[in-house]
């Protein structure tokens, strides 16, 4: 039933919606709109149960809102966290009482801090060391405080950063690094910091923009609209409110196509017809509005399933796509499909390398396998992306960032005007573009250490219910865990590590010294990097007393 509700609100959250950010019959639209609600559940049950079950009731009913953050220790994805810091809310974007807290990770023994990370979290591996969490227990210590039933997870950056490093701390420590149906419930994400990015390109001037290169750090977003908070989760809460009173419908829009089915299906309607806004922005405070049209999602069983493939419209039209003859000559196009554009046939495609100016791509796109040199980029409907109408940038706004609806409209109709000849050629610069791709992934993946490999493939389902047995092995009888054979090589490449950093207790004295030996040739590796990062954070953070503190600590000859 909460199932069918979610499911049932999420669709009907992109009806009428579609041509206008404003849409909406009454002109209020409440975020609580597109999330579960059923009160009159909770009424059915007693009233002796405990706080923490009654919690848990209200969570399996109600849609909670879980903001979260975390600091790092590491430039690299499977590098360690040091911090994670959240808050649960409810739908009307009320904080949950005793719903909020921060935990440490301590450093393990093989891995060096990156100083620069170190110095801008303001966490010393010292305090990691006194206070923090071993890597099995931090990662237990996150699933636990996820809400039970359905939520969204709201952070900063969440999409590009925060998953990506909790994903792979889940994978090294043998859990579902994706969360996959826990419970059987439905699960979401918003990133705030596409949605304020959005925010500065379609609506500037709704709120106060900070100055400088910085317009998309949290903090100073924050500071340029007057909030204080103690900690990052509570300063996304306050964010949300803001833009709940200054923007309810264009929250609520993209609120309601914050999953990979409703962002899907919102670009199905879209595709082959209608004009879209692409918004992104970059770390040095550029926000760009790309002009594209949806073509339709990548078929098959490779990676790249489901995503969709976008035709920019901006600048000048690539010659390659109107002009196949001009792509280097290719084998017969495989039958097997690769883009599903509805419209006519469905095959693949391909790329080559080069100057995107050259080969007519026009505006700056989203990397994509070298997609982008001919005008392509690939877009995923689970990452959040900021989608809208064209028809919602102003033309004032438009000229601004250099967006001419005139001249997208004018490469949309050349583009369509033999379109058979158009679709045949972007069919075969994405064979060629995913055939690459593949080709480098398996390159990188051969020299990368089994922690790394998260993304080589997805963990045979045999292997994850022996994932769960483990855990329940490690907590009745820990000197068995080593004990375990999985089927995918990753994994019982990854065991010795987990027990050195996790259960060294369990260890004999053999494999203790081994341990050490491992420890020190990992860190003897690091050492250079370190070094290096030392003076460039000493530079960066000069007149910072804390963070000039915190690299007292590091010991360079280490």
């Amino acid at each position: 039933m909460i199932r069918e509700k979610l499911n049932g609100n999420e669709t009907a959250s992109t009806e009428g919606a579609e041509n206008s950010l404003d849409a909406g019959a009454d002109g209020q639209i409440n975020l609580s709109d597109f999330m579960i609600t059923g009160r009159e559940l909770l009424s059915r049950g007693g009233s002796q149960q405990s706080r923490k079950e009654y919690e848990i009731r209200q969570d399996l009913v109600h849609q909670r809102l879980f903001f979260y953050s975390i600091e790092t220790f590491s430039k690299n994805k499977s590098g360690p966290i040091a911090e994670f810091s959240y808050l649960v809310a409810d739908e009307d974007l009320n904080e949950l009482e005793g719903r909020s807290g921060r935990f440490l990770m301590a450093l393990p023994p093989d891995v060096l801090p990156d100083p620069v990370c170190a110095a801008a979290a303001g966490i010393s591996p010292s305090e990691t060391q006194r206070t923090g969490l071993r890597e099995n227990e931090f990662a237990e210590k996150i699933l636990s405080v996820l809400p039970r039933g359905a939520f969204c997870r709201i952070g900063w950056n969440n999409v590009g950063f925060t998953d990506e490093r909790i994903r792979a701390l889940l994978f090294r420590t043998f859990h579902d690094p994706y969360l996959s149906g826990l419970d059987g419930y439905e699960r979401s994400r918003f990133d705030l910091r596409i949605f304020t990015g959005t925010v500065f390109t379609l609506r500037p001037g709704t709120i106060n923009e900070p100055q400088g290169r910085n317009i998309l750090s949290l903090t100073e977003v924050a500071k340029a609209n007057g909030i204080e908070a103690p900690f990052k989760p509570r300063m996304m809460l306050e964010l949300m409110r803001l833009f709940k009173e200054k923007l309810p419908k264009m929250l609520s829009f993209y609120m309601g196509l914050r999953t990979k089915a409703a962002m899907s299906e919102y670009l199905k309607k879209q595709s082959l017809k209608w004009i879209q806004i692409v918004t992104a922005a970059t770390w040095d405070g550029k926000l760009m509005a790309i002009p594209a049209m949806p073509l339709g999602p990548i078929t098959g069983k490779g990676p790249d399933s489901g995503r969709w493939l976008m035709l920019s419209l901006a600048g000048e039209p690539s010659e390659y796509i109107l002009n196949p003859s001009l792509l280097e000559e290719e084998a017969e196009v495989q039958e097997e499909e690769l883009l599903d554009t509805g419209d006519s046939g469905n095959d693949d495609s391909a790329s080559s390398s080069g100057n995107s100016e050259e080969k007519g791509a026009g505006a700056q796109l989203p990397k994509s396998y070298g997609l982008e040199n001919y005008g392509l980029f690939l877009l995923s409907p689970n990452r959040c992306p900021a989608v809208a109408p064209i028809a919602t940038l102003s033309e004032e706004r438009a000229k601004e960032l250099g967006v001419s609806a005139q001249k997208a409209q004018a490469n949309y109709q050349a583009y369509r005007k033999d379109w058979g000849t158009s679709i045949a050629a972007i069919k075969l610069i994405l064979k060629k573009a995913l055939t690459e791709r593949n080709r480098l992934m398996r390159d990188r993946f051969r020299n990368l250490p089994p922690e790394e490999r998260l993304y080589e493939g997805f963990i045979p389902d045999s292997d994850r219910e022996l994932e769960k047995e483990l855990h329940l092995v490690e907590e009745s009888s820990p000197l068995e865990v080593r004990d375990f054979r999985f089927s995918d090589e990753r994994l019982n490449g990854m065991l010795f590590t987990y027990i050195g950093r996790n259960l060294p207790e369990t260890m004999t004295d053999d494999e203790l010294a081994e341990w050490k030996r491992l420890c020190d040739e990992r860190v003897e590796k690091l050492l250079p990097e370190f070094r290096k990062r030392c003076g460039e954070a000493i530079q960066k953070f000069s007149g910072n007393e804390k963070a000039m503190a915190i690299l007292k600590e590091f010991n360079v000859e280490r």
